[in-house]
Protein backbone atom coordinates (compact mmCIF):
# COMPACT_ATOMS: atom_id res chain seq x y z
CA UNK A 1 0.00 0.00 0.00
CA UNK A 2 1.90 3.07 -0.86
CA UNK A 3 2.17 5.87 1.38
CA UNK A 4 0.21 9.03 1.77
CA UNK A 5 2.96 10.96 0.44
CA UNK A 6 3.32 8.67 -2.34
CA UNK A 7 -0.65 9.30 -3.03
CA UNK A 8 -0.04 13.07 -3.25
CA UNK A 9 2.62 12.64 -5.42
CA UNK A 10 0.46 10.72 -8.16
CA UNK A 11 -2.24 13.09 -7.08
CA UNK A 12 -0.30 16.34 -8.21
CA UNK A 13 1.05 14.98 -11.15
CA UNK A 14 -2.23 13.75 -12.07
CA UNK A 15 -3.46 17.17 -11.67
CA UNK A 16 -0.11 18.83 -13.39
CA UNK A 17 -0.82 16.02 -16.71
CA UNK A 18 -4.36 15.92 -17.02
CA UNK A 19 -5.37 19.26 -15.45
CA UNK A 20 -9.14 20.12 -15.18
CA UNK A 21 -9.69 16.06 -16.41
CA UNK A 22 -7.81 14.67 -13.31
CA UNK A 23 -10.08 13.89 -11.36
CA UNK A 24 -11.81 11.92 -14.16
CA UNK A 25 -8.62 10.48 -15.01
CA UNK A 26 -8.16 9.09 -11.87
CA UNK A 27 -12.01 7.74 -11.62
CA UNK A 28 -11.31 5.83 -15.15
CA UNK A 29 -8.10 4.30 -13.70
CA UNK A 30 -10.44 3.17 -10.76
CA UNK A 31 -12.67 1.25 -12.40
CA UNK A 32 -10.14 -0.43 -14.58
CA UNK A 33 -8.59 -1.75 -11.80
CA UNK A 34 -12.70 -2.59 -10.43
CA UNK A 35 -13.08 -4.58 -13.37
CA UNK A 36 -9.61 -6.46 -13.63
CA UNK A 37 -10.81 -7.26 -9.37
CA UNK A 38 -7.74 -5.95 -8.71
CA UNK A 39 -8.94 -4.46 -5.08
CA UNK A 40 -5.41 -3.35 -3.76
CA UNK A 41 -4.86 -1.27 -6.90
CA UNK A 42 -8.21 0.23 -6.66
CA UNK A 43 -7.94 1.44 -3.36
CA UNK A 44 -4.92 3.37 -4.38
CA UNK A 45 -6.47 5.04 -7.33
CA UNK A 46 -9.65 5.69 -5.31
CA UNK A 47 -7.14 7.36 -2.73
CA UNK A 48 -5.79 9.36 -5.38
CA UNK A 49 -8.80 10.28 -6.94
CA UNK A 50 -10.29 11.39 -3.39
CA UNK A 51 -6.84 13.20 -2.72
CA UNK A 52 -7.09 15.26 -6.41
CA UNK A 53 -10.75 16.48 -5.43
CA UNK A 54 -9.47 17.76 -1.71
CA UNK A 55 -6.23 20.08 -3.68
CA UNK A 56 -9.19 21.13 -5.87
CA UNK A 57 -11.12 22.78 -2.87
CA UNK A 58 -7.77 23.89 -1.29
CA UNK A 59 -7.61 27.91 -1.13
CA UNK A 60 -5.27 28.86 -3.57
CA UNK A 61 -4.42 32.26 -1.38
CA UNK A 62 -4.96 34.48 1.76
CA UNK A 63 -8.74 35.62 1.78
CA UNK A 64 -8.64 39.58 1.91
Amino acid sequence: MPSDVDIYRAAHLMIHEHGGDAELEAATRANWMLQRGDRNELLTWFRIWRTIAVMRQAPTSLPN
